[in-house]
């Protein structure tokens, strides 16, 4: 197990500090407690965490975790101190290895926060692409409800990003940023795999 050690605030959720460091951990519920997948053993300082409800409890014995010290990262919130976690292989995706992470600009960030906060039941923006244009293919930004299997999940700005399996090759490494034209506002992405874009702005190629 990869084990990282972290001084937390009062009051902050061990799930969304790892993802805050780039530490990509499944938590295929959007952090709900209605799965299993963020396990994560506290090696030092479970002291300074909440102390364990019955539901994480049912949660863990349903999926077998019985580990000294292990914990939901999802439920586990701080009154502040240092704790040291160690990461069960089945919690940090393999998929994710290797990939760049998705990146938003300030503006994005709130722009599209704001938009995922007025759905009720969004645990995420989904970006994804999808066959258009003449060059191939064009982006996709909607919200998700779920996180589906095979999905990838980036955290930037405290905005979670679900990538799905066939549209990571294609975007990973993307920095999305928020523009103004004249009264209008539009989403820039800034692709590293792009190789070629249509004249009309509307698609690109890889």
């Amino acid at each position: 197990m990869d084990t990282v050690t972290f001084t937390l605030g009062a009051g902050e959720v061990l799930l969304d500090r790892l993802l805050e460091d780039g530490i990509a951990v499944t938590h295929e519920c959007g952090g709900k407690l209605a799965c299993s997948t963020c396990q994560v053993v506290v090696r030092q300082g479970m002291e300074h965490l909440s102390a364990i409800s019955e539901d994480e409890l049912d949660m863990l014995d349903r999926a077998s975790a019985d580990a000294p010290g292990t914990r939901l990262a999802c439920q586990a919130v701080s009154d502040g101190g240092e704790v040291v976690v160690a990461l069960p292989e089945s919690t940090v995706p393999a998929r994710a290895a290797g990939f760049s992470p998705i990146q938003l600009s300030e503006s994005a960030t709130a722009y599209l926060g704001a938009q995922i906060a007025r759905l009720p039941g969004a645990v995420a923006l989904r970006l994804g692409v999808e066959p258009a244009g003449c060059s191939g293919f064009r982006y996709r930004v909607d919200h998700a409800d779920e996180i589906r299997q095979g999905d990838t999940v980036f955290e930037s700005g405290r905005v979670r990003i679900a990538v799905d399996a066939l549209s990571l090759p294609y975007v990973q490494g993307t920095r999305i940023d928020l523009v103004r034209e004249g009264l209008a506002q539009r989403l820039r992405y800034e692709n590293p795999n792009v190789r070629q874009t249509c004249g009309c702005g509307e698609s690109f190629g890889v």
